[in-house]
């Protein structure tokens, strides 16, 4: 226990064990995702890491656990092997998955899960999942120099009562974002994630950073009564609103879902241009295609939907 010397003395022996049995599952390791995993790691917490994507120049800017070796692969494979050699004390499981209503399972035994995620359509299914379940999260956003985190508890105020499908969903992508303001609003994140494990007060509103002037807001919130999770109704969860095409992280980035023979496409898609990639996925272009999705990078839905047609197939 030497390790934790310096955080034991501040919470204790008894709070610090608690952390070494609790396992956390990080949803989405990008720009929050990525040093909200290094912070819990080095507190010696178990956790679960699921991202569907792989790691780009354009992340490292802010997600500070790649490097330019990591170019090219699984940002899960990537972010599981740094993190052991950070701390090889801890449990760290990895998926390379689009985490969706089939497969979601998989973090059933979280004590915590946090939301570190790029749409809306996942919020929305982890939100159920937890309240379902009765886990505790910890939602976390950042868009230019300004971040918004909310613990989500059972029983309390959800991400449904607050946000709906027309809520904003500006991106990185879109709109630019700093690393300063991804690193702090993955700090608070990760702390509130620390005193919800530890059974300490934690906060109950929702806080919104401003880098602009250096402010931290506190809002407070209200169950909404008419909230269709809050009163047991669960569509993401149940498949009703899962899709097959999602827009994500970007207006240039698009997802679609279905099983892939990556060996067959390989060998058709090199007769069209240069195959790189690995045994989990290849890239073709401006095309990543795993065995069950496929990633496109266009300027819209349509010329997205045209190269998968022309590529893919449909």
């Amino acid at each position: 226990m030497e390790r934790y010397k310096r955080q034991e003395l501040f919470i204790g022996k008894n709070k610090q064990k608690r952390l070494n049995k609790s396992i956390v599952a990080v949803i989405g390791l990008g720009a929050l995702g990525s040093l909200v995993s290094e912070l819990l790691a080095r507190a010696g917490i178990n956790l679960t890491l699921i991202d569907r994507d792989v790691v780009e120049i354009t992340n490292l800017q802010r997600q500070v656990l790649f490097t330019e070796k990591d170019l090219g692969e699984l940002k899960a494979k990537c972010i599981k092997k740094h993190l052991a050699e950070i701390n090889s004390n801890i449990k760290i499981n990895s998926s390379a998955i689009d985490l969706n209503f089939n497969n979601i399972k998989l973090i059933r035994n979280a004590d915590l899960i946090l939301d570190c995620t790029d749409n809306l359509e996942t919020r929305f299914l982890l939100n159920e999942f937890a309240l379902k379940n009765k886990i505790p999260m910890v939602y976390g956003a950042a868009i230019r120099d300004k971040g918004t985190v909310m613990n989500i508890i059972p029983g309390k105020v959800c991400f449904n009562c607050i946000f709906n499908k027309s809520s904003s969903n500006e991106t990185c992508d879109t709109s630019g974002v700093l690393n300063t303001i991804t690193s702090l609003t993955a700090s608070i994140q990760a702390n509130e994630a620390i005193k919800i494990l530890t059974n300490q007060d934690y906060e109950t509103g929702l806080i919104r950073i401003d880098l602009s002037n250096n402010s931290i807001t506190r809002l407070g919130l209200k169950k909404n009564p008419n909230c269709s999770v809050c009163n047991g109704i669960y569509e993401y969860l149940n498949g009703k609103k899962d899709k097959d095409f999602i827009k994500f992280c970007g207006s240039n980035n698009f997802q679609f879902r279905r099983k892939n023979n990556l060996e067959e496409l390989k060998k058709r898609l090199s007769k069209a241009g240069k195959i790189t990639g690995s045994r989990e996925f290849i890239k073709f272009d401006n095309i990543i295609i795993f065995k069950d999705r496929v990633m496109i990078k266009a300027d819209n839905e349509n010329e997205a939907r045209s190269l998968y047609s022309k590529y893919i197939g449909d």
